[in-house]
């Protein structure tokens, strides 16, 4: 009878998990002493520390000296590396893309590792400039890139990464972004829908962070929906999911670029705001002339915001209702209009909402921004990934 050798399999794959389970701790908690670690993970002491020496030789973790001094010699943290390793985020925007570099812990500089430029009308113009830019910051910053993660507006084929329709970027329709720059970049490239990277940064970064239960709302350019539950984003059966900004609410209103009429989208966003006060001037106004021209007193936008709230608040209201969320994030400029925007907008979603559901859920302002978002994603994905 032949000896029965033990496996290596086993061995292997535990300490593959348990890298992950660390790396995932420093993600969703930032910088944690060892002993903070074995708190968060249920690890044992010995394990972590073999675990940290490895991720430290792999230069995906770095130490620190903890900020308060303890009585005795208190140990050093532990945080994920800004240095010898980075990764590339992408955001792309009906007006302009953002293309950034950051460790793993999310940090930025901005003057340097963020490249902000028009977005082309056609499609091969946009891949070109996104490699062009892209490979200009992996010029600049050494060490090893980790991946990619790409934000785009619209709806994204799960399964392949694909961008179905995009109402407000049709040069995406049908097309694959993250597949083309990773054949033209090789390396890793993750796609997400833009609101998903709102929901990454802020729990990465934000107040989301280690919560499992929350939603967002997106109203800049469109009006989009992320859902959390359970630490995972909710996607559909197909990745379709979340698509509150193409409810009707006005039978015969304005066109979407969806192509049907009346979308909350068109009645309850920034740019919707922008697009109602620009039509009353009669002149082409984006939100931030919108605000600024505000907040100068040279124009009255009562009017126009009014009915931005009130629709707002029912896609607010729709989403409190029908997921339960613990938190509501909603990420936008209008509340800039003035300090008691953002408090008459709760009022109304008070109004609207199930007043059991509303008081179970807290709706604030998200911190995050879509940039945080796919550093966050990309991190993720770098190294939840490793050892695959």
């Amino acid at each position: 009878m032949n000896p029965v050798v033990p496996s290596r399999v086993v061995p292997a794959l535990l300490r593959q998990l348990n890298e992950r389970r660390v790396l995932a701790a420093l993600q969703r908690h930032g910088p944690l002493s060892r002993a903070e670690i074995c708190r968060h993970t249920g690890i044992s002491g010995p394990t972590v520390t073999r675990v940290v020496a490895t991720l430290f030789d792999a230069k995906l973790v770095e130490e620190e000296e903890p900020q308060q001094r303890a009585v005795g010699r208190p140990g050093k943290i532990v945080r994920l590396a800004r240095s010898g390793v980075c990764v590339l985020g992408l955001v792309v925007g009906p007006v302009h893309c953002e293309a950034v570099a950051a460790g793993l812990d999310g940090q930025l500089d901005d003057e340097l590792d963020v490249r902000t430029f028009a977005t082309p009308q056609r499609y091969q113009d946009l891949t070109a400039a996104c490699v062009r830019e892209l490979r200009a910051l992996m010029g600049r910053r050494k060490g090893t890139v980790l991946g990619l993660a790409i934000s785009v507006p619209g709806l994204i084929q799960r399964s392949e990464g694909r961008s179905i329709v995009s109402p407000n970027l049709h040069q995406l329709d049908g097309r694959n972004l993250g597949q083309d720059l990773q054949d033209r970049l090789q390396m890793d490239c993750t796609v997400l829908q833009e609101c998903h990277a709102l929901c990454w940064a802020e729990q990465a970064y934000g107040e989301a962070r280690g919560a499992d239960d929350f939603a967002m709302l997106d109203i800049s350019a469109g009006l989009g929906l992320g859902v959390m539950q359970q630490g995972r984003i909710v996607q559909g059966h197909s990745g379709l999911a979340g698509e509150i900004g193409h409810v009707t609410v006005e039978l015969t209103g304005r066109l979407c670029g969806c192509g049907n009429r009346g979308c909350l989208e068109t009645v309850a966003t920034d740019s919707a705001l922008a697009l109602a006060v620009s039509e009353r001037l009669g002149q082409s106004l984006d939100i931030d002339e919108v605000l600024n021209r505000a907040a100068a007193g040279t124009i009255d936008i009562g009017p126009e915001l009014d009915r931005t709230l009130e629709y707002l608040a029912v896609a607010a209201a729709a989403v409190i209702n029908i997921f339960n969320p613990s938190k509501l994030f909603i990420y936008g400029r209008l509340f800039d209009a003035g300090p008691d925007v953002f408090s008459r907008l709760l009022a109304l979603v008070e109004r609207r909402a199930l007043a059991p559901s509303f008081a179970a859920c807290t709706v604030v302002r998200a911190r995050g921004n879509k940039r945080l978002g796919v550093v966050a994603a990309a991190g993720h994905g770098a190294t939840q990934g490793r050892g695959e």
